[in-house]
C-alpha cells in the first residue's frame, strides 16, 4: 500500500498544478512516516533493516513526482494496464548505502527527505535523509506552494536571535535532527534497454529537449566506461551549456550535478568492484555453515534449541555434582 500510494503520484489528478522544472532537480521531497510496531527492535529502537525499506518508499515518491510525464510516455499511459504495445518500465537499483547517527524511537515520527543527487549516463543517484519531524522547517515549498503555511513575521529581536542561532553552526556539521542517511543507485530501464537519466528529465519538461537524446543499446553497456567510475563530465549530464536563454540556470545545475557526482563516488563502479573481489570464494577456509532459520523448518530448529538447553540448565541444577567456585 505504501508503493502504491507513491505511485499514485503519476496519475494526472495527482500532479501538482505546476509541473516541476529545472530549478527544482535538486529540491528534496519530504515524505512523513512513523516507527511502527513490527519495526522495533530488543532497544525499544526503529530497527536498522527497516530504514531501507522505508528508503525505496521515499525512492518512488520523488521518481513518480519529478518524472510522472516521462513515465507516462515510456508506459504509454498512466493506468495498472495501459495495453500499450511497449516494453515493462521499471526503475531499478543498482546499490544503496545507509549511515545510522541517532536512534528513533518506538512510535517516533520521522521526515524523509529525498532529492536528486546527481546523475550521469546511466545512474541516478538519490540521497535521503531521515529527520526527526518538527526540527526542520522548509524555507519554501516550491511545488506545491498551497503547503506554505500563513507564518508570522519575526519582530526585530526575534529575527536577530534567529540569525544568531544560525551564525552559532558550523557549517561543516550535520544538522541535529538529522538521524541517519542514505544514498541509492537507481537506472532506468524499459524493457532490458537502459534509459539514460537525461532523456528521462527531457521526457518530463525537467531539462529543455536540446538533443536527441534517446535510450540506446550503448546505453546498456556503458557501465564499462566512465558511467562505472562516476564521470562528471558535461556530457554525461545530456545538458548543454551552450543555450544563450537559460545557461546561467543550466550551467548551475551542471555544476551541482557535477559537486553530487563526487559526494557519490562512494557507490561508484571502482568502490562497488574493489568489494566485490573481497569474495574469497573457494580460495580460502571458512568457519562453518549455519541454518538461517527461516520458514516453519527454522521455527521448529529454534524451539527444539531453546527445550534442548532448559533441559541442560534444569539438569544442572539438579545434579549432586558442586558448582564450580568462583574465582577471586
Amino acid at each position: 500500500l505504501r508503493i502504491l500510494n507513491a505511485c499514485s503520484r503519476t496519475l494526472k489528478i495527482q500532479r501538482p498544478k505546476n509541473p516541476p522544472t529545472y530549478s527544482q532537480i535538486f529540491q528534496p521531497i519530504i515524505t512523513t512516516t512513523q516507527v511502527p510496531l513490527m519495526e522495533i527492535d530488543f532497544n525499544i529502537h526503529k530497527t536498522n533493516s527497516s530504514y531501507f525499506a522505508d528508503v525505496d518508499i521515499a525512492r518512488a515518491h520523488l521518481i513518480c513526482t519529478l518524472f510522472s510525464v516521462g513515465i507516462e510516455h515510456c508506459r504509454g499511459g498512466t493506468g495498472a494496464y495501459t495495453g500499450a504495445d511497449v516494453p515493462f518500465f521499471s526503475c531499478a537499483l543498482g546499490a544503496v548505502s545507509c549511515s545510522f547517527k541517532r536512534e528513533l524511537k518506538a512510535y517516533e515520527s520521522y521526515e524523509l527527505w529525498t532529492r536528486v543527487l546527481s546523475w550521469d549516463e546511466k545512474w541516478i543517484y538519490l540521497i535521503t535523509h531521515f529527520v526527526r519531524r518538527g526540527t526542520v522547517k522548509p524555507k519554501d515549498y516550491t511545488l506545491y506552494p498551497e503547503q506554505n503555511p500563513n507564518a508570522p513575521e519575526l519582530s526585530e529581536t526575534e529575527g536577530e536571535r534567529h540569525a544568531e542561532q544560525q551564525a552559532s553552526l558550523d557549517v561543516l556539521s550535520c544538522h541535529p535532527g538529522v538521524v541517519a542517511t542514505a544514498l541509492s543507485k537507481c537506472v532506468f530501464k524499459s524493457g532490458r534497454r537502459t534509459i539514460p537519466p537525461a532523456f528521462m528529465f527531457k521526457m518530463s519538461g525537467i531539462l529543455p529537449p536540446v538533443s536527441s537524446h534517446k535510450p540506446t543499446e550503448s546505453a546498456e553497456n556503458c557501465d564499462d566506461s566512465d558511467s562505472q567510475h562516476g564521470s562528471c563530465k558535461s556530457s554525461d549530464s545530456g545538458i548543454a551549456l551552450n543555450n544563450d536563454d537559460e545557461e546561467s540556470e543550466i550551467d548551475r545545475v551542471e555544476k551541482e550535478r557535477a559537486r553530487g557526482m563526487e559526494v557519490a563516488q562512494c557507490l561508484g563502479g571502482n568502490t562497488q568492484h574493489a568489494l566485490e573481489l573481497e569474495f574469497t570464494g573457494s580460495e580460502e577456509p571458512v568457519l562453518g555453515r549455519h541454518l538461517d532459520g527461516v520458514g516453519l523448518g527454522g521455527i521448529a530448529r529454534c524451539a527444539a534449541m531453546l527445550a534442548q538447553s532448559m533441559s541442560y540448565h534444569d539438569l544442572i541444577e539438579h545434579s549432586d555434582q558442586p558448582s564450580y567456585p568462583l574465582l577471586n
